[in-house]
């Protein structure tokens, strides 16, 4: 008997269709909007909609009160983190770009969440060194292809039993399978399948993480166990 290839986007639609209405979908059609009018070089990319279903879940689940996000853009991801705390939460998100945390203020204004949520201003690397006490749980939507050099950091700054989520490792399935080559050599060198191969193992055999990956949507999730 035939098979038929499952349609990956169909799927995802009819998930999305079956959870409901997107209520950050504005901020979200927002950031394709800027991005498109601010060029190639905007890095403003916001998370998948499934993706953000599965980090609400996960804040929730760990009654997570203090969140931090690395990757703010213009404020998606941490619209849906702010929704997960509650009223009594906050989030700390990091951004590098200030007309981007002009903007994600205005929104998260507008969508009525901006006293959970304080963005931090500058480079990931630094601002993390400034942050004082813990979180039971950090989303990492900033880092691309190689390890950061914030990791050991943002472990420090996990809870025993917190959990790590990062978002971003679709380029993975590429560099297992052979392919990508042209298009992400392009902008990370010839050796990107090696850097993000690299991160996966260096995640997998960390003596303080524990590792699994989501495949679709691509999520890492790791817990600090010590």
């Amino acid at each position: 008997m035939p098979t038929v290839s499952p349609d990956p986007s169909q799927i995802s639609a009819y998930v999305a269709n079956l959870l409901g209405p997107d209520p950050y979908i504005q901020i979200r059609q927002a950031s394709f909007d800027h991005r498109e009018a601010h060029g190639e070089d905007c890095d403003v990319h916001p998370s998948n909609p499934l993706s953000m279903r599965l980090l609400y879940a996960l804040v929730r689940g760990c009654h997570a009160e203090r969140v931090l996000e690395i990757g703010c853009g213009l404020g998606y991801s941490a619209a849906w983190l702010a929704e997960a705390v509650g009223p009594h939460g906050k989030v700390e998100t990091i951004e590098r770009d200030p007309v981007h945390v002009d903007l994600a203020q205005e929104m998260l204004k507008e969508a009525g969440l901006d006293e959970r949520i304080q963005i931090l201003r500058g480079e990931a690397n630094e601002v993390v060194k400034a942050v004082k006490g813990r979180y039971r749980l950090i989303y990492d939507d900033a880092w691309f292809m190689a390890e950061p050099k914030y990791l050991e950091r943002v472990v420090d700054l996990l809870h025993p039993g917190g959990l790590l989520v990062m978002a971003n490792w679709f380029p993975l399935a590429d560099a297992i399978e052979g392919g990508g080559d042209t298009h992400w050599a392009q902008s990370f060198g010839a050796d990107w399948a090696e850097l993000i191969q690299a991160y996966a193992s260096n995640l997998a055999t960390h003596r303080r993480l524990r590792m699994a990956f989501s495949l679709d949507p691509w999520l890492g999730l790791a817990v600090k166990i010590d």
